[in-house]
């Protein structure tokens, strides 16, 4: 079991070195440091709490829209992508 550990271990290792990895963690980095993305997810919840449906989704809609969260998402969706295809190969029988 510990050969299992440190396999997985290396491979993370090698997996936080790539581009994409990268790219990856300094756009969710930048994300929770920006200011302007904290203060709207701020604004949609208060819009939430005080039930103004059409001022949270204009909000979220804005949340969403934002270059960084457009970003984030398709990296989020290369690195699932990158992912399944190595958990694909360390699963082959």
């Amino acid at each position: 079991m510990d050969d299992t550990i440190k396999i997985a271990e290396e491979l993370k290792s090698e997996l936080d070195k790539l581009p994409l990895f990268i790219e990856y963690k300094k756009v969710k980095n930048e994300i929770v440091n920006s200011d302007e993305l904290n203060s709207l997810k701020k604004q949609i919840a208060l819009a939430k709490q005080s039930n103004d449906l059409e001022t949270h989704k204009a909000l979220l809609n804005k949340y969403n829209s934002h270059p960084l969260m457009i970003n984030y998402q398709s990296l989020q969706e290369e690195v699932y992508e990158y992912l399944k295809q190595v958990s694909d190969i360390v699963n082959k029988k």
